[in-house]
């Protein structure tokens, strides 16, 4: 209505459906809004938590299934999979997608995901008196 370019609503208007400005979304019936844009923290969160598969992934699911006693055939059949997949993430030469993994969690009783956690350091300020690389370098030219 306006023809402001960040449109950011969509309203309806006598059967029109229009993309509008905040102030020219009353002139309407709002279909959608736009998303609230979320407030930024000041303060640093320090240690973040990330679920990845386990790096020995293959070794846990060849002993598990050595303890269940139950062959590579019967484990490919219970999860769906075929047997010379098995094999290859039971040799970790491939890596068992998300779904895959869950499944075999799931047949074999195993944990297959573990937290990673990682750290945040503050970035330290520049003092004035510490010397550079430019500092003790010499360049010749030639």
């Amino acid at each position: 209505m306006c023809g402001a370019p960040e449109g950011g609503f969509f309203i309806l208007v006598e059967g029109a459906k229009l993309h509008v400005c905040a102030s020219c979304a009353r002139h309407g019936k709002v279909l959608s809004a736009p998303a609230p844009v979320p407030k930024r923290r000041l303060s640093v969160e320090k240690e973040e938590t990330e679920i990845d598969i386990a790096a020995d992934f293959g070794r846990r699911i060849r002993e598990a299934r050595g303890k269940m006693k139950i062959e590579r055939k019967v484990l490919a059949e219970l999860v769906n999979e075929k047997e010379s997949f098995l094999e290859r993430i039971e040799a970790e030469k491939t890596i068992p997608t998300e779904a895959l993994a869950l499944k075999l969690e799931r047949a074999l009783g195993i944990k297959l995901f573990e937290e990673i956690k990682h750290e945040h350091l503050p970035a330290k300020k520049e003092k004035k008196g510490e010397l550079t690389l430019g500092d003790v370098v010499v360049v010749k030219r030639k």
